[in-house]
């Protein structure tokens, strides 16, 4: 036996590895921060709670056909209106839903909306809930009211203009006024 394979056999090297990250990391400031009093602001590409906009929604189920475990259900009807003497049809939403209790959060549903939908990036975290067949399965009025859920300070529900003004790759949105 070599001297070094005799060294190795009585100092375990890989023990003194492990303890070596374990020391830098013991003597390093903590990250610990109090959860309801302050709260971590997530990333810039956080894809965090739903939000349904009457204005942006064209009824194209892009969202609901680009969802890969299909818990986006949607049920439309067309309705005829009138302008300048010309007929036309309209496609109304009857039935938005989403089971967000099964949600994976791939954002598939954002990138097949032809609509910029922006309703993906709410920076709004907090949905839990003690009962989740009830209270984790969104219709389009809860999506817009955020009923359950405590938004993201600085973050609006979506009937109340909380649409936010950015995108998933950070840049900034020029809002109308």
């Amino acid at each position: 036996m070599s001297f070094w394979g005799l060294l190795a056999s009585v100092i375990p090297v890989d023990l003194l590895t492990g303890l070596k990250t374990t020391g830098k990391y013991l003597f390093s400031r903590k990250a610990t921060i109090q959860y309801p009093e302050e709260r971590k602001e997530p990333a810039d590409r956080f894809r965090g709670m739903f939000g349904y906009s009457l204005e942006r929604c064209n009824v194209c189920r892009g969202c609901e056909k680009a969802c890969p475990i299909g818990i986006i259900h949607i049920e439309s009807h067309w309705e005829e209106y009138e302008i300048e003497g010309k007929k036309r049809k309209k496609q109304v939403i009857d039935r938005y839903d989403i089971d967000v209790k099964r949600c994976m959060f791939c954002n598939l549903c954002a990138e097949a909306c032809p609509t910029e939908a922006v309703w993906l990036t709410t920076k709004t975290y907090e949905a839990a809930a003690y009962e989740r067949n009830h209270a984790l399965y969104f219709n389009k009025e809860k999506l817009m009211h955020w009923e359950g859920v405590k938004p993201f300070p600085g973050v609006k529900p979506p009937a109340e203009g909380g649409l936010p003004a950015f995108r998933l790759g950070g840049e900034e949105e020029e809002e109308d006024h």
